[in-house]
C-alpha cells in the first residue's frame, strides 16, 4: 500500500497524458532494481528520471517535473525490488449509499476521457473492458486479477484497460477504476478511485 499523500482527485485527462509522456525515456529495469536509501544517492537516482523524492517511509513517493505524484511500491515496505509505480488520477465519493449509483455513473462517464488520453500516448490498449466482461483476462503480468466471483460481486475493478509498453519489453501499464467496498452493493456510502499502474509483466520464458 502507498503511504499517505493528498490524492489528486481531479487530475485532468490532459495532465494524465502529460505524465505518461514524461515517462517515455525511463529505464524501467533500473526502476525495478530499486533506489538507494535516502540521502544524496537517492536524490541522484531520482534525478535521472526527472523525479524529486517527497516521502520515503516504507515506500518512496516522488514528484515528477510535470507535477504528478507517484508511488514506488516495494514488497513488505522494503526498497527493492520495486513492484510497481502508481499514480492516483481521479476520484469521487458519495455522501450516502443512495448516491452510489450516480457515483458509478460518473465513473462510467469520465472513463473514456482518461482511457483515450492514455491511449494518445501509449497506443490502443491490449484490452479494455468492464467488471462484467466475459473476456476479462485471467492475468495481467504481475497485477493481481480478482477471481471472477469477487470481481462480479464487488464490481472491482469497475473498468480496466492495459497496455504493453512499446520499446519496454515486459512492462505493462494499467488504468483502473476501483470502487471501495460497500459501493457496489449499497451497504455504505461509496467511493471510487482511478489509478494508473506501471509494473513488470512476464517475459515469454516466464521471467520478470
Amino acid at each position: 500500500m502507498g503511504t499517505p499523500f493528498e490524492r489528486p482527485v481531479g487530475r485532468t485527462p490532459q495532465e494524465l497524458a502529460t505524465e505518461l509522456r514524461g515517462l517515455a525515456g525511463v529505464d524501467w529495469e533500473t526502476v525495478w532494481n530499486g533506489p538507494p536509501l535516502p540521502g544524496k544517492g537517492l536524490d541522484m537516482w531520482c534525478a535521472q528520471f526527472g523525479w524529486t523524492p517527497t516521502q520515503f517511509e516504507y515506500v518512496l513517493n516522488v514528484r515528477t517535473d510535470t507535477g504528478g505524484d507517484w508511488v514506488l511500491e516495494a514488497l513488505g515496505g522494503s526498497w527493492a525490488p520495486v513492484q510497481e509505480v502508481s499514480h492516483w488520477v481521479w476520484g469521487g465519493a458519495a455522501t450516502t449509499p443512495e448516491g452510489n449509483p450516480q457515483l458509478l455513473d460518473e465513473a462510467e462517464r469520465v472513463w473514456p476521457l482518461y482511457r483515450d488520453a492514455a491511449s494518445s500516448v501509449l497506443g490502443e490498449p491490449a484490452w479494455d473492458g468492464a467488471w462484467d466482461s466475459d473476456s476479462f483476462p485471467d492475468e495481467l503480468g504481475k497485477y493481481a486479477v480478482p477471481n471472477p466471483e469477487v470481481r462480479r460481486r464487488e464490481k472491482r475493478p469497475y473498468r480496466i484497460a492495459y497496455w504493453e509498453l512499446a520499446a519496454s519489453a515486459g512492462v505493462l501499464a494499467s488504468l483502473t477504476v476501483t470502487p471501495a467496498l460497500g459501493t457496489a452493493d449499497g451497504s455504505d456510502a461509496g467511493a471510487v478511485n482511478m489509478r494508473l499502474r506501471i509494473y513488470p509483466g512476464l517475459m515469454k520464458d516466464g521471467r520478470r
